[in-house]
């Protein structure tokens, strides 16, 4: 005995596709403007924190540098000898007074080690504000394509849900006329309440996406329409050359200009460390007053003084900075492969996308259409079973989706290649060496 389906659940499942439309056209209509790439990544550039924290590490490094070229502060001493005892010293008849003026000179001690040191260092928090720009573009690029695919995934929900409402309606049909079992109908009902779920779950994803893009230049979420022909362009052949042979640590990509200024850093350190030894020589100069002699006669007082590096040679901190500068040499030739073999994967990686897009543009997805248009019709006709058009609609939703993930691919392949692929132009590199010297 057949059983009829009710007018209010067939509402209720309208009411359910309605839902998931509502969601995805609220943040279709709240702004007609589009949001490029471009300007996305000027505003995380401006009111992103990692721009802004970078930029705080160089002030840091500055004033360290500022603080190592500075002297140290002077001492005045003021003493008074033979006072205040027995016999011609009760009193202050007999007293010597000495006012003098010490001064700690820079001399043996490294300081202009140190003070490379700090420049290194200086050096290194600027080229780190270029790489933290390298990794923000890196970042905004793929959370706003992550964004687009989200937003194309629950089209795809959508439009699939339509689908399984036609199906649906077609079953119905059948099944009135008495062409479909009891079995088959509920099927399509537990498949069509299935794709009204994945649809909600997919706009959820795609607002949240958005929230994570937004969150790049510290809003809450982005209402603008993004650029959909961005993500659908053909790819950049900006990097198609050749990746390097071989590590280059003389590149001047900005993560290797860091790891080359730590060397020079770790190499002035090793050199104020074995200067620390002989460093605390002191100058002084000063006066003394004679009170008993007649006039109260004054002499000058002058005075030199240096450590003799008898029991501390400080021969752990030259082992220590010299392993520091063993590390930051091995850290540099790590950089520089890393950097390659980052290279040569994000290339490869973006090769093979383009080529599945491009399978997938051409064949695929005509395929999987007409596949599914000759289902609905077979089925309407007799020919096809259930089974066989839920089968052809289901490639054809895989195939959509297969398309955006390849794009997403692509697009985070080419940022992935930008990132690593960047260089310093002619007049950065020829600043960077006027710099070094």
């Amino acid at each position: 005995m057949s059983t009829t389906i009710t007018d209010p659940r067939r509402a209720s499942m309208r009411v359910l596709v309605l839902c998931a439309v509502s969601v995805m056209s609220a943040v279709a209509a709240g702004e007609t403007t589009v949001l490029t790439l471009e300007q996305a990544l000027a505003r995380a550039s401006a009111e992103g924190s990692a721009t802004l924290v970078a930029a705080s590490e160089r002030e840091r490094a500055v004033a360290r540098a500022r603080q190592a070229r500075a002297w140290e502060n002077p001492t005045l001493s003021v003493e008074v000898e033979n006072v205040l005892g027995r016999g011609p010293y009760r009193d202050f008849d007999a007293a010597e007074s000495t006012v003098s003026l010490s001064q700690p000179l820079p001399l043996g001690g490294g300081r202009g080690a140190r003070v490379r040191a700090a420049h290194s260092d200086e050096k290194a928090a600027t080229a780190a504000i270029a790489v933290a720009a390298l990794e923000l573009r890196r970042d905004v690029a793929f959370a706003y394509a992550e964004a687009i695919a989200a937003d194309r995934l629950a089209g795809i929900a959508r439009e699939r849900a339509a689908l399984g409402a036609q199906t649906r309606a077609a079953v119905e049909r059948r099944h009135a006329a008495g062409l479909e079992s009891d079995l088959q109908r509920a099927r399509v009902e537990v498949e069509t309440a299935g794709m009204q779920a994945d649809a909600r779950r997919r706009a959820a994803a795609a607002l949240a996406h958005r929230r994570a893009l937004a969150s790049h230049w510290r809003e809450a979420t982005v209402t603008a329409a993004l650029d959909e022909a961005w993500f659908d362009a053909a790819p950049d052949a900006a990097f198609s050359a050749t990746p390097y042979p071989v590590p280059d640590t003389a590149s001047t990509h900005p993560r290797l200009v860091v790891a080359r200024a730590r060397v020079e850093q770790a190499r002035a350190e090793l050199e104020a460390a074995r200067r620390a030894p002989f460093s605390g020589i002191e100058a002084t100069v000063g006066t003394r007053r004679f009170e008993d002699a007649p006039g109260a006669d004054r002499a000058w007082v002058l005075g030199l003084s240096m450590p003799l590096p008898v029991w501390d040679r400080n021969e752990a901190g030259i082992a220590e900075a010299r392993a520091a500068l063993q590390g930051a040499e091995f850290d540099l030739e790590r950089a520089a492969r890393d950097l390659l073999a980052e290279r040569e994967a994000a290339l490869a990686e973006r090769d093979a996308a383009k080529l599945e897009v491009d399978a997938l543009t051409m064949s695929g997805l005509p395929s999987s259409k007409s596949l599914a248009q000759l289902s609905v019709q077979g089925y309407e006709a007799g020919r096809l079973s259930l089974i066989e058009r839920l089968d052809a609609e289901r490639a054809l939703v895989e195939t959509q989706e297969d398309l955006v993930a390849a794009r997403l691919r692509l697009r985070q392949s080419e940022a992935r290649v930008a990132a690593v692929a960047h260089d310093a132009g002619p007049a950065e590199a020829a600043q960077a060496s006027s710099t070094e010297r």
